[in-house]
């Protein structure tokens, strides 16, 4: 998890939103076994979070429509202002996303995560809470599909969609965006490095959110 490390100023931040749990990141890389591949969420407001029981991931794959909790998250806590990296060991990723990046993950899954053209639901309370694709239907050829690629939460997008996926409020690299058309894993490696960010997620604080953390009218950068 993260720490506050740098506070960037930021004028004109109007309106008010809640503590809010989001999908911040979702990358589908390159090296050995389609990885790293995990999913980031992040606590956009001012009180801890903890999941109740039955909360969790669904990885929804091509077409499927199935709700299934693939990660529970039961009992899991994301603190204030920090993120929570969720990678999938398949395929040696624990191995993997600990040697690109030098560090772990939060928590390590043993489900098949997305490969690009999939969602990523955060599911809680019994409903869908947020998610990532348009739900129920295969993002291949779609503009959020991130095969062999990455995409991630634009700062400003501090409270969760409730399943309705909004394309702008994304930014994404695009298919085959951390993939080498040589396949040589050391510019490969340094793709994943310069364009995905593990347990790093800038966001713009609500007021009221930043009334709490006693920051006034600052915005917030975290990461590792």
């Amino acid at each position: 998890m993260k720490k506050i490390v740098a506070l960037l100023a930021v004028a004109g931040v109007a309106g008010m939103a809640s503590a809010d749990i989001i999908i911040s990141e979702v990358v589908d890389a390159t090296l050995s076994g389609g990885n790293p591949k995990f999913v980031e969420l992040t606590n956009t407001g001012a009180s801890d979070v903890t999941f109740g029981a039955g909360d969790g991931i669904i990885n929804q794959s091509n077409a499927s429509n199935d709700l299934i909790i693939d990660t529970d998250l039961t009992g899991l806590t994301i603190a204030a202002g920090d993120s929570f990296v969720i990678q999938s060991s398949g395929n040696d990723g624990q191995l993997i996303f600990e040697s690109t990046y030098g560090f772990a993950a939060d928590l390590y899954t043993s489900a098949f995560y997305s490969n690009g053209d999939d969602r990523y639901i955060l599911w809680m309370g019994g409903a869908v809470h947020d998610i990532h694709g348009d739900i129920d239907t295969d993002g291949t050829g779609l503009a959020w599909e991130y095969l062999d690629g990455y995409a991630f939460s634009n700062p400003t997008r501090i409270t969760a969609n409730g399943g309705s996926f909004v394309i702008g409020d994304w930014t994404h690299g695009g298919v085959n965006s951390l993939e080498d058309p040589g396949f040589d894993d050391v510019v490969e490696l340094a793709l994943i490095l310069a364009n995905t960010t593990p347990g790093t997620h800038n966001f713009v604080p609500a007021p009221a959110s930043l009334a709490l953390l006693g920051l006034g009218g600052l915005a917030i950068r975290r990461r590792r």
